[in-house]
C-alpha cells in the first residue's frame, strides 16, 4: 500500500480530538511532520513504563493497550494512541502491541514542538482545546 499523500492524513488528524479545533490548513502543517509507520501483529509499539516521544494515530489495524497479560483496550481505526506525550514525558502505564497488520500516523513530540514554536495560531488553537477539557474535568 502506498504511503499516504498530505490530503489522507489530514483527514486522519482530523479525528485527534486534541485537533480537532484546527482549520485545514494548519492540520495540513500537523499532517507534514506526521511519518506512516507500519507493525506486523505481535510487535510492540511502545511498552508499559516508557516515556513516550510520540502520538499515534491508526490508520487501520488493531492495537491492545495492556498491563502484564491483562488487555485494557483493543483499539481500532482513527484511535489515537499517546496523546499526552507530546506534552508530558512520564512513562506509560500501560504498553501498546498490534493485534494484526497495523499503520499508524506518529508526530514525534520534538517535530511538534518545533511546529508550534513557528505557528503560534495552532498552539492557541490547542490551548483552547487543553482548557474547555480542563473545564468540563472541573465542571466549569
Amino acid at each position: 500500500m502506498a504511503e499516504l499523500n498530505i490530503v489522507e492524513k489530514v483527514i486522519a488528524l482530523e479525528a485527534v480530538d486534541l485537533l480537532k479545533n484546527l482549520t485545514p490548513d494548519q492540520l495540513s502543517r500537523v499532517a507534514s511532520i506526521a511519518r506512516e509507520v507500519k507493525f506486523a501483529p505481535g510487535r510492540a509499539v511502545f511498552e508499559a513504563n516508557q516515556r513516550l516521544d510520540a502520538l499515534y494515530v491508526i490508520l487501520d489495524g488493531a492495537v491492545e493497550l495492556h498491563s502484564g497479560d491483562e488487555v485494557m483496550h483493543r483499539a481500532g481505526q482513527n484511535e489515537v494512541l499517546g496523546a499526552w506525550a507530546l506534552f508530558d514525558q512520564e512513562p506509560m502505564p500501560v504498553g501498546a502491541r498490534t493485534v494484526e497488520d497495523t499503520r499508524l500516523l506518529r508526530i514525534v513530540r520534538d517535530d511538534f514542538y518545533d511546529l508550534l514554536s513557528d505557528n503560534s495560531e495552532i498552539t492557541a488553537a490547542i490551548f483552547s482545546t487543553l482548557v474547555r477539557r480542563f473545564r468540563a474535568l472541573v465542571g466549569n
